[in-house]
Order: structure tokens, then sequence, then C-alpha cells
């Protein structure tokens, strides 16, 4: 039971100025209501027409403020909810100040004010369309974007008001009347403000309903603002004639709730976001004087693990250079020289020379996709799988497309992401024969084979990359070969050597390796790789650093 008074307590609090301002309306109302005939004599017309001249002004003031304020801030939000309530207030601001002047007692405006009947009208349009825009409004989620400009939405309920006020005053039969002179308000006119107070009754519960959930203030004051337009239409029912005190106070409460309804809009769309960006620069602030002590222990620690990373990068470097060949197989009536340039420490670049019997040597160069570390990881990879033909390789020749296809179905037995893959070329070269046979997996640029005479040819490297469509491919890897005689080279490279650029962003290029092998045909396989790298380095410069690992092999047939 205590626990239940304690709710009760604490639901009530959080709507005790609701409840106050209820209260407060409904003894206004009583008041007009017993002195009523006592307001009317001591009210001249001339009074009164003064006072519902300054109330109107007020309100439209504020409605009209209400919508600049929402109209230029939709420019950088698009908040169709806000730019509804501004459209709302714009219709409303329009036609309370046609209902001002078209007030019976007020000067010629159009026509002669002789009756109350067109600023009746006017007043119930500018309440039952103000209300419902109200509904809309509050019934568009907050974070709703629209698209369409701004100025469409005010031209269009300029348009609207303008047109309604020109039928209201020139065709004045063309709307039930609300006001007949000697009888008061006419029964449509009271049942439409009943229906504009069920409107703003729903308009209250859908704001309530969404307080319950934010505890938001602006919507408590939104409430607020409801009950006393509620309470002014309830006025605007009772009253017998215009000048009475049921008028008055239905102004009063009106001119009192667009006050607050401004406040709201005020605060949400402009108060608001600068005390978010004050607090945010006041968070700044203390982040800044902390700035320099936190940069120098951060700089600290990146120091450290910058180094450690290095250290640790450093030793797979040379990890991955005991995978390289420290040796080239030798006395085999073949001579073999390499260069291998790493870019960022680590390579994607790989390549060996295997003795497989006295008859048969195999030459594999590849390249994987990237470079640094998961390149040189991939590029471990393919190492380990040739290593582990290598018993069979010694034991039994297997030919070089179906080394390739055991890496592809190993490549695809990995859970290496998809977007990596392998391109490389695997080839054996029979001393008795002289003949070089090999499969490509796409290795992108083609080995040149620099005849003994000066010629130069490329071979056919077309073939199936080495990659993660196991589920969709089954490549076959053809088995090609070439005849060669002494004094023939060919040489093996990756495409960092013809794609490497200089300042003026100039690539190597193909061009320029094959004019040096045409004018170098003569040298042997360590003089020509020699002569490469010159020439290479000549062309990008030799302070700037490598964009992407550089492999090349020659090898020279000298017997």
């Amino acid at each position: 039971m205590d626990i239940a008074k304690m709710s009760l307590f604490h639901n009530t609090k959080k709507y005790n100025k609701v409840i106050f301002v209820s209260i407060f309306s409904i003894i206004i109302y009583i008041i007009a209501a017993v002195f009523n005939s006592i307001f009317v004599k001591i009210m001249p017309v001339e009074s009164f027409l003064t006072w519902h001249t300054i109330f109107e002004l007020s309100s439209i003031l504020v409605s009209f403020s209400i919508f600049t304020v929402t109209y230029f801030i939709y420019e950088e939000s698009g908040n169709l909810k806000m730019i509804m309530f501004g459209c709302a207030f714009l219709l409303m601001g329009l036609l309370d100040a046609f209902h001002t002047f078209s007030y019976k007692g007020m000067p010629y405006f159009f026509i002669a004010n002789d009756t109350a009947n067109r600023a009746t009208i006017l007043w119930i349009f500018s309440r039952l369309i103000g209300s419902l825009g109200f509904m809309a409004a509050v019934s568009i989620p907050s974070n709703f974007i629209c698209y369409i400009k701004k100025e469409v939405f005010a031209i269009v309920t300029t348009f609207f008001t303008v047109l309604l006020f020109l039928i209201v005053t020139y065709n004045p039969t063309f709307f039930p009347s609300m006001y007949i002179e000697g009888e008061g308000l006419t029964n449509i006119k009271i049942f439409i403000e009943y229906f504009i107070i069920f409107i703003l009754a729903i308009t209250f519960i859908i704001i309530e309903t969404q307080y319950r959930k934010t505890l938001s203030n602006n919507e408590y004051q939104f409430m607020i603002a409801l009950v006393l337009l509620i309470f002014s239409e309830f006025s605007f029912t009772s009253y017998g004639s215009i000048y009475d005190a049921f008028n008055y106070i239905g102004h009063l409460y009106k001119i009192i709730a667009y006050s607050i309804l401004y406040k709201t809009i005020y605060i949400g769309n402009v108060i608001t976001p600068y005390k978010e960006m004050k607090k945010a620069k006041n968070k700044l602030k203390r982040y800044s004087d902390n700035l320099n002590v936190i940069v120098k222990q951060r700089t600290k620690e990146l120091e450290k693990l910058n180094e450690v990373l290095l250290n640790d990068i450093e030793y797979a470097k040379e990890m991955q250079r005991c995978l390289l060949p420290n040796q080239m197989p030798g006395g085999m009536s073949v001579s073999f020289d390499a260069e291998y340039l790493a870019a960022e420490h680590l390579s994607g670049d790989f390549y060996n020379v295997i003795k497989l019997d006295e008859d048969n040597i195999a030459i594999y160069i590849g390249d994987v996709s990237g470079h640094g570390i998961s390149a040189a990881m991939l590029s471990v990879f393919a190492y380990q799988n040739v290593l582990q033909l290598k018993e069979n390789l010694t034991q039994k020749i297997i030919e070089p497309g179906l080394v390739l296809k055991t890496i592809y179905n190993s490549f695809n037995n990995t859970n290496i992401t998809e977007e990596k893959y392998i391109v490389m070329l695997y080839g054996i070269y029979n001393i008795k024969d002289r003949s070089f046979n090999y499969s490509s997996a796409g290795i992108n640029v083609s080995p040149y084979i620099i005849k003994k005479s000066g010629e130069l040819y490329e071979m056919d490297v077309r073939g199936f990359p080495i990659c993660k469509l196991g589920n969709l491919m089954d490549p076959y890897y053809e088995n090609k070969s070439i005849q060669l005689e002494t004094g023939d080279k060919i040489l093996f490279y990756s495409d960092g050597l013809v794609e490497a650029k200089n300042k003026n962003k100039e690539v190597y290029g193909h061009h320029k390796l094959e004019n040096l092998l045409k004018n170098n045909y003569n040298l042997n396989s360590t003089e020509l790789n020699i002569a490469i790298k010159e020439d290479f380095f000549n062309h990008i410069d030799y302070s700037k650093e490598l964009m992407d690992d550089i492999t090349f092999l020659t090898m020279l047939i000298t017997n």
C-alpha cells in the first residue's frame, strides 16, 4: 500500500504544473462566468477593441516568430516536424491578422466591418487548421528528414491562407454563418469549437505518451500550452457577445499558450544546440589542457610499441630471407643469379631454384597481392607448399602444371581471405636436352628469353591465378616447353621492376628493360643482373624508396 501511494505521489509530482495550470484555468473560467455581466458594463467596446488588438497582435508576432525560427533552422536540419509547426503558426498568424482587422468595430478592411461573422469565420479556420497542424506535427518522428525546399512550405501556406481570406471576404455565403447579429454563436460554430478541443485533446495524449518515454521538458511545456489552448476554445464556445468576459479570457489563454510554445520551440531548436555546443567546447577545453601530457604519454607508449614492432619486422625479414636460396645450384651446365629488393621491409615476392636430380632443376618465381607483412605471410605459404612437394619431386619429376594445381587446391583449403591471391610461374630445366618445361598461374609479367644472338622473346605466361575460387573454378594449368641453346638466357622478374616510377612519375617500363637486355645480351647472368640493377636505380633515383617488391632472376645456359 505504501509503495502504491509513493508511486501515485511520484506520478502526480511529474504533472504538478499541468495540474496547477488546469485548476487555475478553471478558476479563471468560473470567475468570468460569475462576473460576466459586470465585465460587460465596465469594459466599453472601444477599450475591448484596444485590448483585443493588443492580444491579437501579440499572438500574431509570436506566431511569425515561431515560423521564422523553424523556417531558417529547416535549411540546416531538414526537420519535417518543426517546419510543420512553423507552417501551422504561419497560417494562424496570417488568419489572426485578417481576423483582427476584420473585427466588428475596426476600420474598413477590404469591406466594411459591420458584422462579426467574417472575423468569426476567419478565427474558427485559424483554430481548426492550426490544431490539425499541431496534431500532424507531433505525430511525425523527431528525426524524420524532409528534402522539400523551405520556400515551398512558405509559399503554399501563404497562398492557401490568402485565398481563404478572399473567399470569406467576397463570398461570405460560401461558408455557414458562425455568428448571427442579435442571436450570437451558431450551432455549427460551437460544434467546430468542440471538434477543435477534441483534436487538441488527442494532441495532448500524443505528447503525454512521448513525455513518459523521454521526460523532456519541452514536451512538458507543450502539454501546459495545450491545456491553455483547450480552455481558450472552451471560452469561445461560451460567449454571447463578442465583447464579453469569455471572449476576453479566451484571448488571454491564447497569448499565454503561444508564449509558452514559442519558448519551447526556441529552446529546443536554438538555445539547446548552443548549450550543447558550449558544453562540448568546455569539454574540449578540459581535454586540451591535458593534451600535452596525454600526447607525451601516448608518444612514449607508441615509441616503445614501434620499437618492438620494428624489431619483430626485422626478425621476420631475416626469417623470410632464410627461405630464399642462399646458394644457387652449380656445376650443371647452367648458372643463376638473383636480386631481391623488398618494399616496407617485408616482401610479397618469392623465388627459388631447386636441384631435383642430376638432370633437372626446378625454378619458380611468384608474387602475392599487396606487400608488407600480409604479403610476406602469403609468400611463406607458397614456399611451404612447394617444400612439401620437394620429397616427391626428388623421387619422381612432377610436371609443372600439376604442381600449380596442387598449390591451388591447398590454397582453397585455407582460411585466407578471398581478396588475397598468388601469381607464379613454375618450371623445370633439363640439362641433357636443354628444354625448359613450365606452367603459369597468371604470372603478371612475361619472362624474357635472350638468345645468344641477341634476339629477345617473351614467354607465353597465360594462366589462372591461385585464388579462393575453388568452389567455382577447377582450372587446368597447361604445360609449355621451350628449347634453349648454349649461351641463351632467361630473365625471370616481378612486376615491381617495370612498374617503378621516378619523381616525374615516369615508369621504368618494358621498353627500357628490353633496350638494356638487347644492348647487354653478351653478359653473363651476374653481370647482366648488375647492369639491370644500376640502370633501374639510375632511373628511379637512388634515394627514392621502393613502392613495390622487386625480384629478378637470370638463368644462363653455359653448356
